[in-house]
């Protein structure tokens, strides 16, 4: 056996010996995903439900056959299943939003913002105006706006509303071809009416776009506003933060010709619409049209308790609302004595994930903690869980990671029935046949 044959047959070995450790380490780091609290609040669980199309083989396959008109089965590889598409998920999606028009194109809420923008934002050197980052605007959307060759202009907003002076001096100067409402990071509910009422008043040629990314769940569950019912020309966003769904995008809209506009830019723009993931936002959609208004206001009432009772264990709690926060979002200031990476890596040793945040608005550039209630919502939590969390948070101020570490694990072992599994057993009993929480 030559040399070269040796060293072949190593590296084959060696190779069998690599990915067997990668499967190994991607089964541990699973189950230690599952056994966590994750607080990051632009993320979420789906379903077992949800969760069955990710597995299958629809991963690989297009879906164009929007009519299922059987002259258009160009691709046939969806051919079985489109019609979860076209007859559970995109009804129950537009249900949901109170009637409106739905496109489920995007493949993520980037991709819907880049959509929007195409199709709305009107020609070269046109203006789209934008939430400015620093006061909690999404912090790619004047740059993906300039990249796009319009013309980006930002308005301020404090507690949900947009300094409208300087709204109605930027509609009489640049007659902006689109106000793209991207707020990122709030603890309030944006206020689209006073935008809406604003543009036709000054602006009437104006489109409204609501980017709904973080607060869709709370929209879709109406524990928030729909935009579209004040006055919004569309709404859309990514589906996977408040909303319980897979990594995807979504758009809505009640106007017939604004609805035929996306669609024909995103023809052009959108080539697969990762099919599986589409069937998986369907079934999530379906489940949420059973629990949905319940887990959205159960997502904020968590968020208030556990903001509430940060404060009273002497954490500095942002006061965004009257309550807090009217959103799923917490923002804790761990002060200059106390290194937020340190601390988030003190939580993360205890199996409790959080978000750390550079620009926060009101914190001149220092990082702070962005905290979410959403997950730990979906997956059953309610007010005495969130207080058990506070424990949790005070243990690892403290130094005491490993006690904190048990508290975490007796917390998940004693949350309440995850929200999708309400539904499946009326009678007492579990019909999921093996999917459980």
């Amino acid at each position: 056996m030559t040399g070269s044959t040796m060293q072949g047959q190593q590296a084959v070995v060696d190779g069998h010996r690599l990915l067997g450790e990668i499967v190994d380490r991607l089964r541990s780091e699973d189950d230690a995903s599952r056994r966590a609290v994750n607080l990051v609040p632009s993320e979420n669980r789906i379903s077992p439900l949800a969760s069955v199309p990710l597995r299958s083989d629809f991963y690989n396959r297009y879906f164009f056959n929007a009519r299922l008109a059987e002259e258009e089965w160009n691709f046939r590889g969806g051919q079985g299943v489109g019609d979860i598409e076209v007859r559970v998920g995109i009804p129950a999606l537009a249900r949901l939003a109170g009637g409106a028009l739905v496109n489920v194109r995007p493949v993520s809420g980037m991709s819907a913002m880049f959509l929007i923008l195409m199709a709305l934002g009107g020609e070269l050197g046109d203006t789209v105006v934008s939430i400015d980052p620093a006061s909690g605007g999404h912090y790619a959307t004047a740059s993906v706006i300039g990249r796009l060759g319009r013309r980006p202009v930002t308005v301020g907003q404090r507690g949900g509303r947009v300094d409208v002076e300087r709204l109605r001096a930027v509609l009489r100067e640049h007659r902006p071809v689109l106000v793209y409402l991207d707020l990122q990071n709030s603890l309030a509910e944006i206020d689209v009416a006073e935008v809406v009422q604003t543009v036709r008043e000054v602006s009437p040629r104006t489109r409204v776009h609501a980017d709904v990314s973080h607060t869709l769940g709370l929209v879709l569950g109406g524990a928030h506003r729909n935009p579209l019912d004040l006055g919004a020309d569309t709404m859309g966003g990514s589906t996977h933060k408040t909303f319980p769904g897979p990594h995807k995008g979504v758009l809505f809209t009640r106007d017939p010709e604004l609805a035929d506009l996306i669609a024909r830019t995103q023809f052009e723009t959108i080539s697969s619409h990762h099919f599986a993931e589409t069937l998986s936002l369907c079934l999530a959609a379906a489940e949420f049209e059973l629990f949905g208004a319940a887990y959205a206001a159960q997502v904020i009432d968590n968020a208030r308790v556990f903001g509430a009772e940060l404060l009273t264990a002497g954490f500095e709690v942002v006061v965004g609302t009257d309550d807090i926060t009217d959103c799923h979002q917490v923002w804790v200031d761990t002060g200059p004595e106390v290194d937020p990476m340190r601390f988030a890596a003190g939580l993360a040793e205890a199996g409790v994930r959080v978000n750390v945040i550079p620009d926060l608005p009101g914190f001149d550039g220092r990082p702070a903690l962005r905290l979410g209630s959403a997950e730990l919502t979906f997956e059953g939590a309610r007010a005495e869980s969130m207080s058990e969390l506070v424990q949790i948070f005070d243990l690892v101020r403290r130094g005491r990671v490993d006690e904190a570490g048990a508290r975490r694990m007796a917390l998940r072992d004693n949350l309440g029935e995850p929200f999708h599994l309400r539904h499946y057993h009326p009678d007492g009993h579990d019909h999921l046949d093996g999917h459980g929480r």
